[in-house]
């Protein structure tokens, strides 16, 4: 691992690499941006970065320091995690304990906290009193996909550093020079935020019959007949959980992206690849409006599954809306064309 292998957050790199160069190392960072956005890797090498033997602006990997950190046994760079839902007083404390000793010459303690707006109350007051009050050479890396859920008291002793989302064409190649299916990284490039997420959702055996019988369901709603409500029951709620529900709607809208751009003549950017005549034969059923009706019934859904709700009812809503209401879909209110 180095500091190149972190695709898509070349901004963050330069900075700290910039810090090391200039010799202004601030003694508290903060790593904020979404899952899978590198910020965890981006943390060690910057633990190994700021103790390697070579003095290089970025780790070698080869000297005894770079590979203990590699490795994780590296006795002055800690990890701090939630325990249980949150990161308690004790935790902090047995790093205080820890860190009251001195290390050896060279060394820069590191400590990097996971998931550090999970801190308490108590936790955050007790690490910001460490953070003031360093006992040795030390800096403390705070990572969060909140950071509005910081301490400003805290996020005020640490330079902020913000990670983007990755693009999902940095995610798709990804997963393709690692071997995977080309169809199913695209569409999972396309769900998920980062490589890892999204490597496991497109090795799942289970994906691409999952995407298959999305794609038959949404062929069904176009017909305004009872079938897709009936699969709601005995296909949707009968074989998959709720967290199937949530990616069947994310499913669905690529899918009726991907149909709005065929009826709009848009072309090579696809998220199905591998479903073109699928692709043109449901877009033929479909208006202009109706599509953009479908999506915004799908986003409605999703938004709708995040509370306490039945998934069959907002799954049969939805379908009702796509369809037009409870009334035949080919109607004046219809956003399907009467015609194949």
């Amino acid at each position: 691992m180095s500091f190149e292998e972190i695709r898509g957050q070349d901004r963050v790199i330069r900075l700290l690499q910039n810090a090391l160069k200039n010799g202004r190392v601030a003694h508290a960072y903060c790593f904020a941006g979404p899952e899978g956005a590198g910020k965890k890797k981006a943390a060690i090498e910057w633990a190994k970065a700021l103790n390697c033997e070579n003095k290089a602006l970025a780790p070698c990997d080869r000297c005894r320091s770079c590979r203990r950190i590699s490795n994780g046994n590296h006795p002055d760079i800690t990890m701090l995690e939630p325990e249980g839902s949150s990161i308690k007083i004790d935790q902090v404390r047995e790093l205080q304990r820890r860190f009251s000793f001195s290390p050896s010459e060279d060394v820069t303690r590191v400590v990097i906290l996971h998931q550090a707006e999970t801190l308490t109350l108590q936790a955050a007051n007790s690490l910001l009193k460490f953070l003031e009050e360093p006992v040795a050479r030390m800096v403390a890396i705070l990572i969060t996909e909140q950071v509005h859920s910081l301490l400003p008291t805290i996020l005020s002793r640490c330079q902020l550093l913000r990670f983007r989302p990755l693009p999902p064409a940095m995610i798709e190649s990804s997963l393709v020079e690692g071997g995977m299916d080309p169809a199913n990284a695209r569409i999972a490039a396309h769900l998920v935020f980062g490589v890892e997420a999204a490597g496991e959702l497109a090795g799942d055996d289970k994906f691409a019959p999952f995407c298959e019988r999305m794609i038959k369901w949404m062929g069904e709603i176009p017909s305004g007949k009872s079938n897709p409500l009936v699969e709601i029951q005995t296909v949707w709620l009968t074989d998959f959980g709720p967290e199937e529900m949530k990616l069947l709607l994310d499913l669905s809208l690529l899918w009726l992206r991907d149909l709005l751009k065929m009826r709009l003549g848009i072309r090579g950017d696809s998220v199905f690849v591998g479903w073109k005549e699928s692709r043109r034969h449901q877009a033929s059923r479909w208006t202009i409006s109706g599509l953009l009706n479908g999506m915004d019934a799908v986003i409605q859904a999703r938004q709708a599954l995040t509370g306490p709700v039945q998934p069959q009812a907002v799954l049969e809503s939805m379908v009702l809306a796509m369809q037009g209401g409870p009334k035949h879909a080919v109607s004046r209110r219809s956003p399907f064309q009467t015609s194949g």
